[in-house]
């Protein structure tokens, strides 16, 4: 999915192609019938791409100044330059992946920490929550958030949003979806690239529905509970079970904490992780907690390696069949504790 947003109500579509090819293909958006139109996001699926296909794509925007029911006025059109991408590809045999968290609207460190990754054979990013600290606008999102990412890696790297507890805050919060969108609708979801299966869950907020600070505007009980039967089916799955390595993804890290403020650490940890162990995940990323840590397995009742990454810390993940090597580094690029290559439970 192509996503964008336009500064005037438009109607838009996406020109793409294979990279060795000069014919050029189109696609558009539409739902129940009608094409997406007179709208300022855009989001456009591209369907029947090959696996591991390179592809160079356009976006071109329509500006509609009067929608009428039988006539439409129309404006300028304007073309972006052309971007290139890969598409993902479960048979490749290595693949490597970029974690980010927690940067809470802090443009200039986050821009400092894509500066300082070598993006080299980079297939996915993930942004592993709280990238915001509460979501306002349409604005907001682009100035704090894709605009950084999109000048450094987004035209042309995939880009996966895990929520994080501060993305739900905010007034714009119920749009969020709309700027990230999945193949699921949802929040939590899984994608397969190279030699991992990929779980991407949401962990809610972080203090029970009733706490003063939701006023009343939350129901993540119910909506968490619905999570953990999909992820009951989900672990069944032939292709999960299959994969040589499976890695989560989950913004607040299951664990005892003392303050019974806190209620979701504990829950996560009775709830989730008894199924991911029964999964054989190999390696959780966490973050929420602001500091980088590293937790073997068999902490707290884990079987798998638990990694928080921090405010500043950018993780990166080369996968071969053998092992997950993970190497993270602070603002400057400097290296952090190193976690031990993660051999695949597969065999277990």
């Amino acid at each position: 999915t192509i996503s964008w947003a336009t500064s005037r109500k438009c109607v838009s579509k996406v020109e793409y192609r294979t990279e060795s090819s000069p014919q050029w293909l189109s696609a558009a958006a539409a739902h129940h019938g009608l094409v997406d139109a007179d709208t300022t996001y855009h989001n456009v699926p591209l369907t029947g791409l090959k696996p591991g296909m390179r592809y160079v794509y356009r976006i071109v925007s329509r500006e509609i100044v009067d929608f009428k029911p039988y006539k439409v006025g129309f404006g300028w059109t304007v073309t972006s330059p052309e971007h290139p991408f890969t598409t993902l590809n479960a048979a490749k045999p290595a693949s490597s992946f970029v974690v980010l968290n927690d940067r809470h609207e802090k443009v200039a460190p986050l821009t400092a920490s894509l500066n300082s990754v070598n993006w080299t054979n980079v297939d996915l990013v993930f942004l592993n929550g709280d990238m915001l600290s509460d979501v306002k606008d349409e604005a907001q999102i682009y100035r704090c958030l894709v605009d950084p990412c999109s000048r450094s890696f987004a035209t042309k790297i995939p880009l996966v949003y895990v929520r994080g507890n501060h993305d739900a805050r905010g007034s714009f919060a119920r749009d969020l979806l709309r700027y990230f969108p999945t193949d699921s609708g949802r929040f939590y979801y899984t994608l397969r690239h190279g030699p991992v299966s990929f779980l991407v869950l949401d962990s809610g907020e972080d203090k029970p529905d009733d706490s003063l600070e939701y006023s009343g505007l939350v129901s993540f009980e119910p909506y968490l509970r619905e999570q953990v039967k999909w992820l009951e089916e989900q672990i069944q799955d032939p292709a999960f079970q299959q994969a040589r390595f499976r890695v989560c993804f989950l913004h607040i890290p299951p664990g005892k904490r003392p303050d019974p403020k806190f209620i979701r650490h504990q829950w996560l940890l009775d709830h989730v992780v008894p199924l991911l162990n029964q999964g054989k995940v190999d390696l959780l990323i966490c973050a929420h907690t602001h500091t980088y840590a590293i937790h073997p397995a068999g902490h707290d009742g884990m079987n798998f390696t638990m990694i928080i990454g921090g405010t500043e810390t950018v993780i990166r993940c080369d996968v071969t069949a053998d092992q997950i090597r993970v190497n993270a580094t602070d603002l400057s690029g400097n290296p952090l504790p190193q976690l031990p290559p993660v051999k695949p439970r597969a065999g277990e």
